[in-house]
């Protein structure tokens, strides 16, 4: 260790040494030019009359040009050799890890991409970015290549005419590799003998080369750069855009320059020119190639021949979780106990029945589902240890809990469900990397800051989100009407109507579309009569609601129901109105109520039965909404640490779902420095037939790669 660290301050020195050399040259050769300059200058104020001859006047002229040229080529020397210290600050979006880079005085982005090994196009498209200027100060996101630790050059050399090697990397399985080369699996198989159906990460799979492919490859040849242009290599995503994006190319000149790409698509493996001026230097650096010998291939093939299938393992064996929760334990304690007197003596005697603190009765149902889920998840050979901490809402008992529990490892916390019990633990999560799970609020205060916080609740910005897409995914023969109150643009829920309002109109699709229709009404201003005026007869109706207020909805909706007698009327809402308990649950059916909810629970479901069964043999009482959420949080946040260990924060949505009993997981990070936000809906529809239609959303990925990029530095 101390022969490692003195090598380690060697080096350090040396390059302390060189970047002191290399400025100190840099600034005499500053010094020299602007010398050589002034008295170039000099000399021709002096010899100007001797200069009439228009030849001569030529000359010097070109010499001013060649010494500008001299002086701006150092400088831009300099800043091309300035050097970039790498950023050991990471982090998680989607699943995928950036370095956290602070932009330096001199930094640019050429130097920072050549810095990190990041193709300079990548690192602009993920920080949104249309030019390559960056300011000092400014952060940015680089991606963090995964693949070069996996891929072995000394293999990937090794591809001939007739096979190609490919190294297993995790998610590999035989049809994904089969459908990426075009090659059946049966072919496969018989390639590689001894290869199984479960693929072992990092082993190799030899690939045939089918006919096509080979044929290909001879007939494509790719020109070696000349003086005017770049040959660029089609690959695998690449379109015409992206390629003149990544050269900074105007897509007019791109396609004249390469006038076949008009006629027929981009194929893999074919070129097409780039003038040479908009290329970097490093395009041109030829890689050099490593002698490739028969007793290295027989080596890799003995070695892929060796690996044999192993079972799926588990990263964790044993869990350890931590609940907080407002048990009140005192408080139930104290009043179940009767105090009576014999002969002046104080005798404590126990209630029977025993009651129930109301404001821990919902606690102690969630309790009892994790429970549940424990006993599940040890069945299949997990170690579950829990600990169980009563917070009551005291952030001084809080501060006590923290105290004994500083040095204790755990693999995630679920609670505290108060917002001033929560942010104490939440602070000892973020410290100790802890994921910690917010499972009641929707407006969880430490998620915007917080990158191990995980909020369960969807916020209602997220569902007004998802209300708008529904709403606006056709427009076609579509009356749309939003009904709101007097004074509603301060409300949450108005944002449905902005984002609604931002499809049609900024779009350009309201005035492209003849057959749309969209109005807005006050209902206290106009009332019935005046909604009927503006409903229509023979098309569809989407009435859109963006209120939460229980009177107000109640009020609407009844009117809305005598309507819905003439009229074709579909009303878009919140999952909060089927809580009003004073709203006839029939009106939700005429009105064709349709919504999106994280929560959901299928009573036809084998699975949610088999669990109803079973709670009750155990408690001996009915399972509620928060059993269901206590048994869905440990089971997959359980499951998904005993599957991925450490690394689960990254692939926190490659879980199973059907395990779930009411929820809907899908998480997204809210922006690069906070926690997760559960996105997962369920669709609701309660359609004229008293039927309940449910369907469980799949997201979009596409939209969630650009959300991601907007929100990146939301904090």
């Amino acid at each position: 260790m101390k022969i490692n660290k003195h090598i380690k301050e060697l080096n350090e020195s040396k390059l302390h040494a060189s970047n002191f050399d290399f400025f100190m040259a840099s600034k005499l050769t500053d010094i020299l030019i602007s010398k050589l300059t002034l008295v170039f200058l000099l000399s021709i104020i002096l010899n100007y009359k001797q200069l009439k001859n228009k030849y001569l006047m030529n000359c010097f002229f070109r010499s001013i040009l060649f010494f500008c040229f001299l002086i701006g080529s150092v400088g831009i020397a300099n800043s091309q050799n300035l050097s970039v210290e790498l950023s050991k600050n990471k982090v998680v979006v989607g699943g995928e890890t950036y370095f956290m880079h602070l932009v330096k005085e001199k930094q640019t982005l050429f130097s920072i991409s050549k810095a990190y090994g990041v193709e300079l196009s990548l690192i602009m498209r993920v920080n949104r970015k249309s030019d390559p200027n960056v300011k000092v100060g400014e952060v940015l996101r680089i991606p963090v290549l995964k693949s070069i630790a996996l891929d072995d050059p000394s293999i990937s050399e090794k591809n001939n005419d007739l096979f190609e090697y490919y190294i297993v990397k995790e998610g590999d399985t035989l049809y994904s590799i089969s459908q990426k080369y075009g090659v059946d699996i049966k072919t496969i198989i018989q390639n590689n003998p001894g290869l199984n159906t479960n693929l072992v990460l990092g082993s190799v799979v030899r690939i045939p080369k089918s006919l096509q492919q080979k044929k290909e490859e001879l007939h494509v040849v790719v020109p070696k750069p000349d003086k005017k242009y770049f040959y660029y290599v089609i690959k695998k995503g690449d379109t015409e855009y992206s390629i003149s994006k990544q050269f900074f190319m105007k897509l007019r000149k791109f396609r004249k320059l390469n006038p076949s790409v008009k006629k027929k698509t981009l194929k893999i493996g074919s070129w097409v020119r780039i003038p040479r001026y908009l290329v970097p230097e490093e395009y041109f650096k030829i890689p050099e190639v490593k002698k490739d010998t028969i007793s290295d291939l027989s080596n890799v093939m003995d070695t892929m021949m060796e690996v044999k299938p192993k079972p799926e393992y588990l990263a964790q064996n044993k869990i350890r979780i931590g609940l907080f929760l407002p048990l009140y334990l005192e408080t139930n304690d104290t009043i179940n106990q009767i105090r009576t007197y014999k002969d002046t003596i104080p005798v404590v005697l126990e209630r029977e029945p025993r009651l129930i603190y109301s404001k821990s009765r919902n606690f102690i149902r969630f309790y009892q589902g994790v429970l549940a889920a424990i006993d599940s998840i040890e069945k299949e050979g997990i170690s579950v240890d829990l600990h169980v901490f009563d917070t009551e809402r005291s952030v001084e008992r809080v501060q006590q809990i923290i105290s004994r529990i500083t040095y204790t490892d755990f693999d995630y916390f679920i609670g505290p469900v108060y917002q001033n019990t929560f942010s104490p633990v939440a602070k000892l999560a973020q410290q100790k990397g802890i994921p910690i799970i917010s499972p009641l609020s929707s407006q969880n205060q430490e998620l915007k800051t917080n990158p191990f916080v995980f909020q369960l609740n969807t916020s209602v910005e997220s569902v007004c989100d998802k209300m708008s897409d529904y709403v606006c995914d056709d427009f076609d023969m579509k009356n749309i009407i939003v009904v709101h109150p007097e004074r509603y643009k301060h409300l949450k829920e108005y944002k449905v109507v902005e984002d609604v309002e931002r499809n049609l109109f900024e779009s350009g699709k309201y005035w492209l579309n003849d057959q749309i229709s969209y109005k807005k009404i006050s209902f206290e201003e106009y009332g019935l009569y005046g909604i009927e005026r503006i409903l229509c007869d023979s098309c569809e109706n989407v009435i859109i609601l963006p209120i939460n207020n229980q009177p107000l909805v109640e009020n609407i909706i009844t009117n809305l129901n005598v309507l819905s007698q003439r009229f074709a009327i579909r009303l878009v809402g919140f999952s909060k109105w089927q809580r009003f308990n004073s709203l006839d649950p029939e009106l939700l059916y005429h009105l064709n109520f349709t919504m999106f909810s994280p929560y959901f629970v299928d009573y036809k479901s084998s699975w949610v039965n088999s669990f109803i069964t079973n709670y009750r043999d155990k408690y001996l009482c009915e399972p509620n909404d928060f059993s269901y959420s206590g048994y869905d949080i440990c089971t997959y946040f359980s499951k998904g640490i005993s599957k991925f260990g450490k690394d689960f924060m990254e692939h926190i949505n490659d879980m199973d779902r059907n395990m779930l009993l009411q929820s809907n997981y899908y998480f997204k990070r809210v922006n690069a420095f906070g926690g997760f936000e559960n996105n997962g809906f369920h669709f609701l529809n309660y359609s004229r037939d008293f039927k309940i239609r449910h369907l469980i959303t799949e997201p979009e990925k596409r939209n969630e790669e650009i959300d991601y990029i907007q929100k990146a530095f939301n904090y």
